[in-house]
Parts: C-alpha cells; structure tokens; sequence
C-alpha cells in the first residue's frame, strides 16, 4: 500500500511528541495578529501537537503568501493541514490541491461526497504527484450530517479506501460512527475526530472509539493558558491509552 509522506511524518509526530492532538487553528481578522498567533503556537505548542490544521478563517485573514513564510519557518517540526473541504469538480480541486501543497501544506481535507471520477481525482492527482495527504469527510460533527452525509457513510469510507486516502473525518460527538469507521478501515486508514471540546464531546471521547487523532481548537486558543490546557489533554488521552494497551 502506498504510504505518503504525511502519513509516515504524523505517525512519527505522534510518536515522538506523545500526542494525539491536532490543533484547529481558525484565528481570524487583522492579518498581522493572525499570523502572531499562528506564530505563538508554533513556538509553544507545537512541541505538544501531531499536527496542526488550519481553516478557512485564517487563510481568508492572511493570504497564502504570507501564511507560507510561517509554514515553511516552522515545517521542520510541525505538520500542516489545509482545512478546506474541497467539494468541486476534479480540474477545481486539482488547482486547489496544488496551490495549498505549494503553499507547503503537507495535507488537505476534502469532502467525499462528490464522488472520484471527475471530483475527488483531482485531488489525489496531485497528493501523488507531490506525495502529501489527503484526508477524506466520512461524516461531520454537527447534527445536520445525519440528513445526508451519514447515510452514505460507508460508501463514503470505501472510496477513501480504494484510493489510498490517508485518513477519514468522523465525529466525536457521535462516538458510534467513529466506531464503525474502524470496523471497516482496520488499520487501513488514521481516523480524526473533530467535535472534541467546545462542540461538546469530552476530551477523549474519540480516541476511547477507535480514533487516531483528535481534534481539538477552541477550547485550546480561547483558554487562559493554552499550553496546561494541551498538557491537560494529553494526560487524558495517556490515561486512555494506557487502558486499551491493558
């Protein structure tokens, strides 16, 4: 099976930090203070963080150029992650894939929805091209994914399967979906769990049903002291750990 880049750099991360946390960084507003922040996490939480992933509210405020400088300053000992859902035609998604990769994004999300041929193809088009990642929405944390994505679920896991994505989005806020997204995946494919914290899913909820990675944003960024709040995390998910290896 062919293994990117990202997935070898993640696991290692995961490793050798001790951590199965990936910051959702969705800072916004006035560029320069964006771009501090983003800076400030680098340097004080990255030893803490398998990865960080970063949204479309912080690539809307700063630009890519601007945002590159701070990735590529800091790629050596943090992973990044386009947070952006790609759900267009494949030429589209090509050209946005592309274009992040360069920007020195070592993975992107994107929705599965839209099916391979002439959608998601784009996409791992050009991760293989460039060997990066591509992570695969299975199934989202707010209650309207109920309506049309969870229904297709599993279908939607089958097609980041057949072609090798690196990971699948499930949610911790609904525990019994990441569950059966490892029943089918196996150790095939790295499951991330968002909804962890202020969406309301406890701190390890997600790790304890089968994920790989949680992640977590606000209830880090908007905490008094984020650093005791990742430290915080981490212990739980050690406990955690510690239980399943029993």
């Amino acid at each position: 099976m062919f293994e990117s880049m990202f997935r070898r750099r993640i696991l290692d991360n995961s490793l050798g930090k001790k951590s199965r946390i990936v910051l959702a960084f969705d800072e916004y507003g006035e560029s320069n203070s964006v771009l501090e922040r983003l800076n400030w996490v680098c340097e004080h939480l990255g030893e803490h963080l398998a990865c960080i992933k970063i949204g479309y509210p912080t690539i809307l405020s700063t630009g890519l150029s601007e945002l590159r400088k701070i990735i590529f300053r800091f790629r050596d000992e943090n992973l990044f992650m386009a947070d952006v859902k790609m759900a267009d035609v494949a030429h589209t998604n090509s050209l946005i894939a592309r274009i992040l990769y360069e920007t020195g994004f070592d993975a992107v999300i994107s929705h599965g929805f839209i099916g391979y041929k002439g959608g998601l193809e784009g996409v791992f088009k050009e991760a293989k091209e460039l060997n990066r990642g591509v992570v695969i929405v299975v199934s989202m944390s707010h209650i309207g994914s109920t309506e049309f994505i969870d229904p297709n679920m599993e279908k939607l896991v089958q097609i980041a399967l057949k072609h090798h994505a690196d990971g699948a989005v499930a949610p911790a806020t609904r525990t019994q979906v990441v569950k059966r997204v490892r029943e089918i995946v196996g150790n095939k494919l790295l499951i991330f769990t968002p909804g962890v914290g202020a969406q309301g899913a406890d701190y390890g909820s997600g790790i304890s049903a089968g994920a790989d990675f949680e992640i977590i944003g606000r209830s880090i960024m908007c905490s008094s002291n984020p650093v005791e709040a990742v430290l915080e995390v981490k212990k739980k998910h050690d406990r955690i750990l510690s239980c399943r290896a029993c």
